[in-house]
């Protein structure tokens, strides 16, 4: 029976350490060549000195060194896209992807994802893109990489935003422009605040579009970025214009110099303030492109234009070319708007499928839980029936030693008085044999010596049979002492298996994915998490929270919550950052709860019994 608990506990601590083995991958990471490193060091701010470092070292081998190997990969088409350079497949950041993937190692995940995203999104594979993109979203968030969190947030941002998809080009771009801010990267900053600024004009935000476009403008001010400050502006006077304010939009532009005043834009508003002259100027000025978007837009007011007597003559040339670039951008339409329903539904079906393997994961952790429970259970009622069998058998040995010293007092009893009867016939013998009494006490002796002899006889009797039973009691005695030390080495067997149970559950809380995230990195949990933490502690520790309202009903959800932490042995430190508090505050807490408790509890806890000690050992 000992064998059979022995195998159960070893086959639960395989069986759980596989799982998590491989739920976690190889956590292992060599170290990279010095090559490597210096080519990354330099990587954002000179990618041609990384390039030439990548090009002239010697490329780390595929078989001896696969790391390395996969590394390198990924830093060239880091330095190649940086330089945007033509890259015509993903055969070989794919290397660098398919290594990294089965890993742990999040960063370098979300960058081989990131370009993976955009060598797919260069090739038009759109669909692939925005599924690698998501990878990279996913992975990211578990690192510190504020530089890689950005340029996936920012490429996601691009896709969804030239594909419509508003609602999701917000949120992108917002996490892009949190991602730059943490980077203090002002650059960075800029790109997002533009891009989040055409999200609200696409979502008729053009109030919040205004004021973005203005911050905007005030880092390209502080970086020193004419070009780019006269963009946003055009960008701003576009959405006075569209807003219907004609006036402040023609009057943003005219405040430009020459060079960077937008034709197309002055056109218009020209045309909508009467001037017909000024937007013909600006609106033939506009054709001077090779945009079909712009010259279509400049055509069709051209024409409008025709309506009146003095450019009619030119109305039929505008009609015709206008017909041209609207069929050609209609055709154009037509094919984007195919492909936006695909990546629509795409998009949706991989939101759908990551549902169904979050479902399956959490599954999985429950059906591990379950099957940790169960064992546990086994082992539990294995021990309660080896303890049950060892208090019987000390009973039954207790009452056999019990009925064995009855035994000796009466055998020793039976021989004293066959001792007596003994010495009594010997001198009832010496005095028949002298003579010493006459002949009638002598028929009386005799009597009394044959009655002797007779209880004698039945006494011999009596002892043989004590004698029996003693010898087959210390038989018995003996293998019960056996057995007795055979029992509390179990019982000891016992007492280990307990303990071992304790380490199990510590092994199976510290591999959860929550208290695993949480240790890596505090943060204020919501109401699903905590609900979490208070079913894994239930399962895992003996209904602990159902326990723990048991002795103390008037406890608070935030004391049972400081309960729960203790018992998972978060720190003072960890808790603070948890509840969004200073540690002093945690520690007033663990004050109040212990009086609480001594309060409710019968008798109180006593007073050099800490309240973690306490909680560890409930």
């Amino acid at each position: 029976m000992r064998k059979i608990t022995h195998y159960i506990l070893y086959i639960l601590i395989a069986f759980t350490a596989l799982l998590n083995i491989q739920c976690s991958g190889n956590g292992k990471e060599k170290t990279p060549l010095p090559e490597l490193v210096n080519a990354e060091s330099v990587m954002f701010d000179h990618p041609d000195s990384a390039l030439h470092i990548l090009e002239t070292m010697p490329m780390p081998s595929v078989r001896r060194d696969k790391e390395n190997h996969a590394l390198w990969c990924l830093l060239l088409t880091q330095a190649q896209y940086k330089r945007m350079m033509k890259i015509p497949s993903d055969s070989l950041v794919r290397i660098a992807y398919d290594y990294y993937k089965p890993t742990n190692n999040a960063r370098r995940k979300a960058m081989s994802a990131l370009y993976m995203g955009d060598i797919n999104y260069e090739l038009r594979n759109i669909e692939e893109a925005l599924q690698y993109y998501l990878e990279g979203k996913t992975e990211v968030e578990k690192t510190d990489d504020y530089k890689t969190g950005y340029l996936v947030m920012i490429s996601l941002c691009k896709l969804y935003l030239y594909r419509d998809f508003a609602d999701y080009a917000l949120e992108a771009c917002r996490k892009a422009y949190d991602y730059a801010v943490k980077d203090s990267n002002k650059r960075y900053q800029l790109a997002s605040l533009k891009f989040l600024a055409r999200c609200y004009c696409i979502s008729d935000s053009l109030s919040k579009a205004i004021d973005t476009y203005h911050k905007c403008s005030e880092l390209t001010l502080e970086l020193g970025l004419e070009n780019y400050y006269y963009d946003i502006q055009s960008e701003i006077a576009l959405v006075y214009k569209n807003k219907g304010d004609i006036e402040k939009s023609l009057e943003i532009i005219k405040s430009f110099p020459i060079k960077y005043q937008p034709a197309l834009l002055t056109g218009k508003n020209y045309y909508f303030l009467g001037q017909q002259d000024s937007a013909y100027i600006f609106l033939n000025e506009a054709l001077n492109t090779y945009n079909i978007y712009t010259k279509a837009s400049a055509y069709e007011y051209l024409y409008k234009l025709g309506d009146t007597p003095k450019y009619r003559k030119y109305l039929k040339t505008y009609c015709d070319s206008l017909l041209f670039y609207n069929d050609s951008i209609i055709a154009i339409d037509k094919g984007k708007e195919i492909i936006a329903y695909k990546e629509k539904y795409d998009h949706q079906k991989l939101i759908t499928e990551q549902q169904r393997l979050k479902l399956e994961k959490a599954n999985a952790q429950r059906l591990l839980f379950i099957i940790t429970i169960c064992l546990i259970v086994v082992i539990a009622v294995v021990a309660y029936f080896y303890q049950k069998r060892l208090v019987r058998k000390e009973t039954t040995i207790r009452k056999q030693s019990e009925q064995l010293q009855d035994y000796m007092l009466q055998l020793h009893e039976y021989e004293t008085r066959l001792m007596q009867n003994n010495r009594y016939m010997e001198e009832l013998q010496e005095q028949i044999s002298r003579q010493e009494v006459n002949s009638e006490d002598i028929e009386s002796y005799r009597e009394q010596i044959d009655s002797l002899q007779s209880e004698n006889g039945r006494l011999s009797e009596n002892i043989a049979t004590l004698q029996n039973h003693i010898a087959e009691y210390t038989s018995k005695l003996d293998k019960a002492r056996r057995d007795t030390e055979k029992f509390r080495s179990i019982s000891e067997e016992n007492l280990n298996l307990k303990q071992r149970e304790r380490k199990l559950a510590d092994y199976v809380v510290d591999n959860d994915s929550l208290v695993k995230e949480l240790r890596e990195k505090c943060r204020v949990l919501d109401d699903m998490e905590w609900e979490t933490l208070e079913q894994m502690c239930e399962s895992t520790y003996g209904n602990f929270v159902s326990r723990m309202q048991s002795i103390c009903p008037t406890l608070t959800k935030q004391e049972l919550h400081l309960c729960i932490l203790i018992k998972l042995r978060f720190s003072n430190a960890q808790m603070s950052e948890i509840f969004g508090v200073s540690v002093s505050s945690v520690s007033q807490k663990k004050f109040r709860l212990k009086k609480h408790l001594s309060d409710s509890l019968e008798g109180g806890l006593p007073e050099d019994m800490t309240l973690d000690r306490w909680v560890a050992e409930f």
